[in-house]
């Protein structure tokens, strides 16, 4: 499954993902649409397992789609043709609300971290991967609302596949990484919870940064 081991847990994946491999056992859909990259979708419930927890599930058993089906997508940068990243998406809110507490019990507190009735965002940096975590409680389908949450994990180094994601809801971050490598902050420990309490002073509670930020 990948250069370092053949392991279907998805955590246990180390970039970069050999795709050949997933292909010889699992069906893919391509799409080469988005710029610069190359989307492979899968939904076998197989390959649907993060920490030895399976988030396999449908809202509709009736239609096998990408629509109403918990999915897997690698992406593929095809600069340097290495698949450096993937997400996972969980539409059925059972399993969403199980994988966020699983994630919030390995990773431990995000210091990226705003919420809103609606809408979450957390990142985490670990073992040389970033880790970028959305919940969404505005889902709808068939007229019944569902919480889905998505998972991004991206190989740090590839900057097309990191400014790819860290846009949206993790915009901020992005914010910060800049700020971060200023000169004044090179070999100074300086964290997320600085950036922002930097923007307080500056700007005020009513900062965008400081709004909906979860201290």
């Amino acid at each position: 499954m990948s250069c370092q081991t053949n392991s279907s847990d998805l955590e246990k994946l180390s970039f970069p993902v050999d795709i050949s491999a997933i292909e010889k056992k699992y069906e893919l859909d391509k799409n080469s649409d988005l710029s610069g990259i190359i989307v492979y979708n899968i939904t076998d419930p197989a390959l649907l397992q993060f920490s030895g927890y399976s988030f396999s599930g449908t809202l509709n058993r009736q239609d096998p789609s990408m629509l109403s089906t918990n999915y897997v997508s690698f992406y593929e940068n095809r600069t340097t043709n290495k698949v450096n990243a993937y997400r996972l998406e969980i539409k059925t809110t059972q399993k969403a609300g199980e994988f966020e507490k699983l994630l919030e019990k390995k990773f431990g507190k995000a210091d990226f971290y705003y919420r809103d009735p609606e809408f979450s965002y957390r990142v985490w940096n670990a073992g040389n991967k970033l880790y970028l975590f959305e919940t969404n409680n505005t889902g709808k389908y068939n007229n019944e609302k569902f919480k889905s949450c998505s998972l991004y994990v991206v190989a740090d180094g590839d900057k097309l596949l990191n400014d790819y994601f860290i846009s949206g809801g993790f915009q901020y971050y992005g914010d910060y990484l800049r700020e971060k490598n200023k000169p004044e902050h090179k070999g100074k420990k300086y964290t997320y919870r600085n950036f922002v309490d930097e923007k307080e002073k500056d700007d005020g509670k009513n900062s965008f940064y400081v709004k909906d930020y979860v201290k």
